[in-house]
């Protein structure tokens, strides 16, 4: 960049372009970031306003004026630092570091969620500054220290929150007593090819992140404390995850698969990661490893969603070599694998392999029991089942938009055998005494109703309301691993839990909107 005051050389014109295009890219991306962040850290305004004096042509004229930023090799470094910086404080943001402090919660009636145990009256819980619950019992047997501040909670309930073992961040979803409109999955194949490569973009993951971000939230403040997230795109879960953990966001805590596994053409190639040999399947799971999941999640089987022709949905894909290959290596580092299967068959090869979470399922025999209850390929001795019967409880509308739509039609059709195969697999499930835990597959269903879960466990099932809470937290957590951190009211895990105005057991629709959400001891506000 040359003075005004100065003829420009063809070189000085370059650099005022390079300058200008700089300036312009600028601010459309500090724009465009400030439209998607939560917390806008005003510093970082201020010092974007200082650099776009310098980008404006009537600051540089009077500038140049000036003894020292009269050099255009001083105000083009400056304008370079002014930019930069507002870049990061912007992604910092000026949000409150999240905290715990000493509370004591009580008054409350206190479900733990273990198995038949007895629910505690006018109970008291100590949470200490790192989250964790110091004690739990009656008001008579917890003297309450006189620095802890004291949360009053009489004529309340108080259980562990819940935990969703089958998420995807990626989407929002819809109520799951609202019928699912197969058109809306109908869509064009140049039409989805391009929104996925958008999501391969840095845009793109600008924006999936925020999307993720916020459905997060919505989970934890309709009281889900622990979402595990089995499916989405370029390990943008594992970001959302980092974030979390850092305090920048609040939500509940999170476990990631990334992308999920599949074949060449196979339920949800587009957002996974392609294996199409025993080989491929351990470099895929190393792959995944390396960027930090928490769980692999393979789809050994088709889908509905996705499907293109009749039967195609619970139609084997990954074979069985391809699935212990992928069992084997995660294994190897103590990391649970979890199986999208929504055929009998599919659901015994999974097993066989050794995977350690069943999600949808289909019709069981008594091999299929035998091996949930006693798998010895699997990491911990035996299997569960996630029936997430959410995603198919609203039923599926065959309207005449689905009747002319072929592509509608023939999801239409597959899922409502899959339908009956996943509700008939469950009542088997219960009745054969698997191990069962809490999974919606929300981002086709709100995060928000992870509690209709348990509400279709007991009409399907025909258990009570206090088997479908032990299921909905410390069932879940045994399932997914995390039992030993959370899920049940118990001294010497975190503080994860949901007060409510009504008692559950008696009616578990209170678990519509809990009065308050307490998060690893932090409390936030529904």
């Amino acid at each position: 960049m040359s003075d005004s005051s100065k003829p420009r050389t063809v070189s000085g014109s370059a650099i005022a372009f390079l300058y200008s295009l700089l300036g312009s890219l600028s601010l459309v991306h500090f724009v465009f970031l400030v439209v998607l962040a939560r917390y806008v850290s005003t510093l970082s305004v201020v010092f974007f306003a200082a650099a776009m004096l310098l980008f404006v042509p009537l600051t540089r004229r009077i500038l140049a004026k000036l003894p020292l930023l009269g050099r255009a090799w001083i105000r083009v470094p400056l304008f370079l630092f002014l930019i930069l910086y507002a870049h990061v404080l912007l992604d910092r943001g000026d949000y409150a570091q999240i905290v715990s402090v000493d509370r004591a919660f009580a008054n409350a009636t206190i479900i733990t969620g273990q198995r038949d145990a007895d629910v505690i009256e006018r109970g008291t819980i100590l949470v200490d500054s790192e989250g964790k619950i110091v004690a739990v019992g009656s008001a008579d047997s917890i003297q309450i220290p006189d620095d802890f501040e004291t949360v009053d909670l009489e004529g309340k309930t108080l259980m562990p929150g819940l935990i969703n073992a089958h998420g995807h961040l990626l989407m929002r979803g819809r109520d799951p007593d609202v019928s699912m409109d197969m058109n809306s999955f109908a869509i064009p194949a140049w039409l989805l090819d391009t929104l996925v490569s958008f999501l391969g973009t840095y845009p793109g993951k600008r924006i999936v992140v925020f999307v993720m971000e916020r459905n997060t939230r919505d989970a934890v403040r309709a009281g889900v404390t622990t979402l595990r997230s089995v499916g989405d795109p370029h390990y943008y879960d594992v970001a959302v995850r980092k974030r979390l953990e850092s305090g920048r966001t609040i939500g509940p805590r999170l476990l990631v698969s990334g992308p999920l596994l599949c074949v060449t053409g196979g339920h949800a190639h587009q957002i996974g990661l392609i294996i199409d040999s025993p080989d491929e399947a351990r470099r895929a799971v190393r792959a995944s490893l390396r960027h930090g999941v928490d769980v692999i999640k393979i789809a050994s089987t088709g889908g509905v969603s996705d499907s293109r022709r009749l039967g195609e949905a619970g139609e084997l894909q990954m074979t069985p070599e391809e699935i212990s290959a992928v069992v084997e290596e995660a294994h190897r580092k103590r990391i649970l694998v979890t199986s999208h299967a929504e055929s009998a068959a599919g659901v015994k090869e999974a097993l066989r392999a050794g995977v350690d979470n069943i999600e949808h399922g289909a019709e069981l025999d008594d091999e299929a029991i035998a091996l949930f209850k006693n798998n010895p390929r699997s990491l911990r001795g035996y299997t569960t089942l996630h029936p997430t019967l959410s995603v198919i409880s609203g039923g599926l509308e065959l309207t005449d938009a689905v009747r002319e739509n072929p592509a509608a039609y023939i999801m239409f059709q597959n899922g409502s055998q899959v339908k009956k195969a996943m509700i008939s697999g469950y009542k088997r499930a219960v009745a054969g005494g698997i191990k069962i835990g809490v999974g919606t597959d929300a981002g086709l269903v709100l995060h928000s109703h992870v509690w209709k879960e348990m509400k279709y466990l007991v009409a399907h099932g025909g258990i009570s309301n206090a088997e479908a809470i032990h299921i909905g937290t410390l069932g879940t957590a045994e399932s997914i691993g995390v039992d030993e951190i959370t899920g049940s009211v118990e001294a010497g895990k975190y503080a994860d839990f949901v007060v409510l105005d009504g008692n559950p057991i008696d009616d578990l629709t209170v678990l519509a909107k809990p009065s308050l959400v307490v998060a690893r001891g932090v409390v936030i506000e529904p």
